[in-house]
């Protein structure tokens, strides 16, 4: 039998790339399902230049492994991605390229990666509350803990919400309560996503991973070229809402962000626009208290801050309990409560 001039390309194992990407997803892989866990290091995922861009990196890796036949994003732990890294955003904020680079092309392929990139069935499953939930929420099914609850926190920071989360939250909820959420930075729980279809099921505490790996031996019943196909069909209402609107969406944040910069006004909380750095010292706050499930005012974002600040104090006096751990980690030298 004649030779081909040339071999197919050898292109990296699971194996190799899971030690690319080891201080941000844990990824295992059994009968063709592959789990992908989010995480930094040692512990929960923590929002930073380098983890943004290792999720739009590591989507384009899978896609290309065909061993990866349906693929189920998760958090490590209770929750979904709480924490920030307070020392991982100076690279973003170099102008001109880095910054660029950060708010071009990784906050777009962040989010289209996840659709245009995997061509299999995609099941995200979410063990508790958390923000920026972009990998879940773009799978073709999502299952969630009765305790979630999620938002789109951009605007309390005087951030335009360009990043696709609230062009998310228009197309799950409606235009008028997608804006809603996105404009106010109000909570939604996991009834709201699952009344407004953001969600597929909502499950018992503990049990949401359990029920994705349920559903993905269910469609690995199903011949591989016809799940495959189906997953195609599942993906098409995103891929059309992407390709008219996530680019402007993205590209806003970043013209809203050099504004302010430009002016000088981009800094701590109490500037005009809040730099990314800074989220932490209210994330623990916002999800361990019911303050932000309710509608919002000028004075509930103002004070912010300080409710955080006060709340943190009474978590230190041993008056209350603060269940997520890891706030504050990684934190610099001037980074004061």
């Amino acid at each position: 039998m004649a030779q081909p001039l040339a071999d197919y390309v050898k292109l990296p194992e699971l194996d190799e790339y899971k030690e690319w990407f080891k201080d941000f997803a844990d990824l295992y892989r059994e009968d063709g399902i592959l789990q992908v866990t989010w995480h930094t290091k040692d512990g929960p995922m923590h929002h930073s230049g380098m983890s943004h861009r290792a999720m739009s990196q590591l989507t384009r890796v899978l896609s290309l492994d065909w061993k990866n036949e349906i693929i189920i994003f998760t958090h490590v732990g209770d929750n979904w991605m709480i924490e920030s890294d307070a020392n991982g955003w100076e690279t973003y904020s170099e102008l001109p390229t880095q910054r660029f680079q950060h708010q071009y092309f990784d906050d777009t392929n962040l989010i289209k990666n996840m659709v245009f990139d995997l061509d299999v069935p995609t099941i995200g499953a979410i063990p508790g509350p958390g923000f920026h939930w972009d990998s879940a929420m773009l799978c073709d099914v999502t299952i969630c803990t009765e305790d979630t609850k999620m938002e789109v926190p951009h605007a309390q920071g005087g951030l335009v919400p360009g990043d696709g989360m609230g062009l998310m939250a228009q197309h799950f909820f409606g235009t008028k309560r997608g804006n809603y959420y996105m404009m106010t930075t109000r909570q939604f729980t996991a009834q709201d996503m699952l009344d407004g279809g953001m969600v597929s099921e909502v499950v018992p505490k503990g049990k949401a991973l359990e029920r994705a790996w349920e559903i993905a031996r269910m469609w690995k019943t199903m011949p591989y070229e016809n799940r495959t196909i189906m997953a195609n069909l599942a993906k098409r209402p995103l891929k059309k809402l992407f390709v008219e609107d996530l680019k402007l969406h993205t590209v806003s944040e970043q013209y809203g962000s050099l504004l302010r910069i430009a002016d000088g006004s981009l800094g701590d909380e109490n500037s005009a626009q809040q730099d990314e750095k800074y989220i932490s010292r209210v994330n623990d706050w916002r999800y361990a208290t019911t303050d932000m499930e309710q509608p919002q005012t000028a004075e509930s974002w103002r004070s912010m801050p300080s409710k955080a600040a006060d709340w943190f104090k009474q978590v230190e006096a041993g008056k209350i309990e603060n269940p997520y751990v890891f706030e504050h980690s990684n934190e610099p030298d001037w980074y004061k409560a």
